[in-house]
């Protein structure tokens, strides 16, 4: 449930290192220095009288069981800007059970959940099931109006929880670290192109998503902050309870409080609001080979055969900002690119696509058909005195689309149009849109837009500069919808991404380094976007910038298969780095990395769709399924792909075991097919041995994986047989989910054609059965190995591999087909 508390306060009483000289600190900006500690006291008072309590709001997808409230604290007659956009459209109104007004406080309840709005001292407090979840504190609230923007603060207690998490994106750990003047930095919330980030830092990256969670063991909770003005946010861990502290530089203090109580509650609650992304195409989750940059269509046509050659699946390569002739968007390189539709002819036989850089910057020449519509037509960014903002980027003087414009939002969509983007085809299957936070080369004011631009309808570029990058990859979106006329599912890879963008586009942690250390921090960056609902999440394999030691790239590649968004990427310059290039001792564990995920992409084909029903993460850090183990609090190079696959990260050179949480229990063992058969019980911390070869990765047991022999590429695998791994748990049975579709198109969202799928097994029978009433007849579903996993008396694993049922008869002869369950049986 969504409550919607609306109401106005009156105030009764007013090495590879970032660049440090580019980059502020809180020092060096005053809403952070002047604010970061300001003295508590009492500055407000509630009139009730001057109250408007608002009804409930329902969020689309909402569950009975979940609970919102939201909250917008404003001056008088208040003149701050309110954004749209972020939020997946607009909830229904239904009424609150009851409101109760006392000189004192105003009591909102509904269901078991309750409001408490306190006059004096002014706070807000939330309770569910009488337990006292968030505190909205009004000691450090302030409203200001200056002559350009309308700062605040605000305060937020989570009495139950252990840790905070969220404030994405930063190159840190899941926990969020403890800040204090004097010492670490406050969190800045801010689009930014950040080179050269540094691990476990509180500076602003690419993403900016005001979020936060706090957990503990009683419950979970979190607060939405509607808003996309510059962020500080100070953070206290306390033994019990934690607090942050907000310092927004202008806007709105629209907020959203999340109830839970769980983690998996939360999740939902935040996806409901601002919306999960579509079901992205199956080549989308194969391999994706890029660096900055291939020359020509030469070089493009021998990555894909040497890739073959040499027996490395892919799935697309993609082509940095030289494709273009003098770096002029929507347009090909006239030399190196002479022939485009024929390089894409090309892929296309082999079941490849291509994705093709987009930035947001446009050269400034007269000529450049992109630069003179939307001069002629009013669609740059100004000035503060009406003249079009210019700034440097990669081609040299650029001015930057104006995304709030509607009417230049729809041209920017109609540029993508196969007749306006000449010499494209449907093999160019995505779009990269880059440098959108937005990126500018004027080291003056931190590589990014000055705050005094402005935007359509006179908005100050500070109120909205961290959405920038959302607005744009709304319009790419549209404009790949329309140009398949809706029926082609659109890819686009973004750098800039805010609350929201998650709903068009796929995004990767930037510009990283050739060390051990990012390899870790891409678990822990990535954990942290999909618990905010950015689950298409990825890690430049090898490092993008420097240059990977063999076994570090071996390394990056066997962790990076277990994140989302799978591509290897590097700098300008760099030394080549596709798999083929090395020796047969170093491709073998990177061909072995890089066939496990093709042979796992059942599971994350699966868990993708199930994102689409309920919100929840792909990649889930420990907490989420085991949320009463404050063991897993603070795990965060560790992952669970879904609820059944447990991967560590391998992050030192030259170690021959690590240390892996293993959690749930002693009746739960974890079982790993890869590692000679080892298996270990959910009894905490164990020293796991590991090769070269592979990083640990562990079954669940109770869970059923399906998988696949791997091939060439996803469209190569799309009829082949599955293979289920039935890990049994002490009573014989086993359960998972499989789902299917035409991997491509809009048909499983617009006509219900797919086929979603229960699976399990009991004893020695495997059945498949559809879970929805809207099970499409034409995909046949063949099984062709079954492999089920049960212990001994000693507690030791059996494995036990089927080709034939009870009868002898071949498993890949029976089939699941429409509505009707399959069952097979073993024995």
């Amino acid at each position: 449930m969504v409550y919607k508390l609306f109401f106005l306060l009156l105030v009764i009483s007013s090495v590879y290192a970032a660049d440090h000289e580019v980059y502020r600190n809180c020092s060096r900006v005053d809403l952070c220095s002047q604010n970061r500690e300001l003295e508590r006291q009492e500055r407000y008072k509630v009139i009730l009288e001057g109250a408007v309590f608002a009804q409930e709001w329902q969020a689309s997808g909402y569950k009975p069981q979940t609970a919102v409230k939201t909250v917008q604290i404003e001056e008088t007659n208040s003149s701050r800007y309110h954004i749209n956009d972020a939020l997946d459209g607009e909830p229904t109104v239904v009424n609150f059970d009851d409101v109760q007004l006392s000189l004192t406080s105003a009591e909102i309840y509904l269901g078991n959940n309750k409001a408490v709005v306190n006059v004096s001292p002014f706070s807000i407090t939330f309770y569910t099931d009488d337990v006292l979840t968030v505190v909205v504190e009004g000691d450090r609230l302030t409203l200001q109006k200056e002559e350009l923007h309308t700062p605040f603060t605000f305060g937020v207690s989570f009495p139950q929880a252990l840790h905070l998490y969220g404030l994405h994106e930063h190159a840190d750990h899941l926990a969020l670290q403890t800040t204090a003047p004097g010492g670490v930095d406050p969190y800045r919330v801010k689009t930014i192109d950040l080179n050269n980030y540094e691990l476990y830092s509180t500076m602003a990256m690419y993403g900016a998503i005001p979020v936060i969670y706090g957990h503990g063991f009683n419950s979970t909770s979190g607060l939405f902050l509607h808003n996309a003005a510059e962020l500080w946010v100070e953070i206290t861990n306390n033994e019990v309870g934690a607090d942050a502290f907000f310092m927004a530089d202008s806007g709105a203090l629209d907020l959203f409080i999340f109830l839970g109580p769980s983690p998996v509650d939360v999740v939902r609650q935040y996806t409901s609001l601002t919306g999960v992304a579509h079901l992205p195409p199956i080549w989308t989750l194969g391999y994706h080979q890029c660096r900055w940059g291939y020359a020509d269509q030469q070089d493009v046509q021998t990555v894909i055969a040497e890739m073959d050659a040499n027996d490395f699946p892919i799935d697309a390569i993609w082509l940095d900002i030289q494709h273009t002739q003098e770096m002029k968007f929507f347009t090909w390189n006239s030399e190196n690119f002479s022939d485009p539709v024929s390089m894409l002819q090309n892929l296309s036989s082999t079941n490849r696509y291509l994705v093709v850089l987009s930035d947001c910057h446009f050269k400034k020449q007269e000529g450049y058909f992109v630069y003179d519509e939307s001069l002629a037509n009013d669609y740059f960014m100004k000035n503060l005195d009406g003249t079009v903002y210019e700034d440097e980027g990669w081609p040299g003087p650029s001015s930057w689309m104006d995304y709030l414009n509607p009417e230049a939002q729809e041209y920017y969509s109609s540029l993508y149009l196969y007749e306006n983007w000449n010499d494209t085809t449907p093999t160019l299957g995505g779009v990269w849109n880059d440098m959108n936070e937005g990126a500018t080369f004027n080291f003056t004011n931190e590589r990014t837009f000055p705050y005094d631009v402005y935007h359509y309808g006179g908005v100050s570029n500070r109120d909205i500069h961290n959405m920038y990058g959302l607005l744009q990859v709304k319009a790419t979106h549209k404009g790949l919808i329309d140009r398949d006329n809706g029926t082609l599912r659109p890819f686009i890879l973004t750098r800039a991404h805010f609350a929201g963008s998650q709903r068009y586009a796929a995004f990767w942690t930037g510009d990283n380094t050739a060390q051990f250390g990012f390899i870790s921090i891409s678990f822990s960056m990535c954990l942290n976007a999909n618990l905010l609902g950015t689950v298409f999440c990825g890690a430049d394999i090898g490092g993008f910038f420097d240059e990977p030691t063999e076994e570090l790239l071996q390394r990056f590649f066997q962790a990076g298969a277990w994140l989302p968004f799978f591509r290897e990427h590097s700098n300008l310059g760099s030394e080549r780095r596709e798999p083929y290039v090395f020796s047969e001792e170093v491709q073998g564990p990177i061909r072995d990395a890089m066939k496990m995920r093709y042979e796992h992409l059942p599971v994350w084909y699966t868990l993708f769709y199930e994102h689409t029903r309920t919100g929840d993460p792909v990649i889930r850090p420990l907490l989420y399924h085991y949320p009463d183990d404050s063991d897993v609090f603070e795990i965060d190079d560790q992952l669970i792909l879904g609820r059944d696959i447990l991967v560590k990260a391998v992050d030192e050179a030259g170690v021959e075991s690590v240390r892996m949480y293993f959690p749930g229990g002693e009746d739960l063992m974890w079982y790993s097919a890869y590692l000679d058969d080892t298996f270990y019980p959910g009894t905490g911390w164990i020293d796991v041995p590991v090769t070269i070869d592979r990083i640990p990765v562990y079954y669940r047991q109770g869970g059923i994986v399906p998988t696949k022999v791997p091939e060439a590429s996803t469209t190569a695998m799309k009829d082949g047989f599955y293979v289920l791994t039935c890990v049994l748990d002490n009573n014989h049975t086993a359960t998972g989910t499989l789902y299917v579709d035409d991997t491509l198109s809009f048909e499983y969202k617009d006509s219900q054609k797919y086929s979603y799928l229960s699976l399990e097994a009991l004893e020695y029978d495997v059945v498949l059965s559809p879970i929805d009433d809207s099970e499409d007849e034409d995909f046949d579903i063949f099984v062709g190995v079954i492999v089920t996993i049960t212990f001994d008396d000693d507690g030791k694993p059996v494995k036990r591999i089927y080709t034939h049922d009870v009868d002898g008869v071949p498993l890949v002869e029976k089939k699941f087909q429409g509505k009707e369950p399959l069952v097979i049986k073993l024995k």
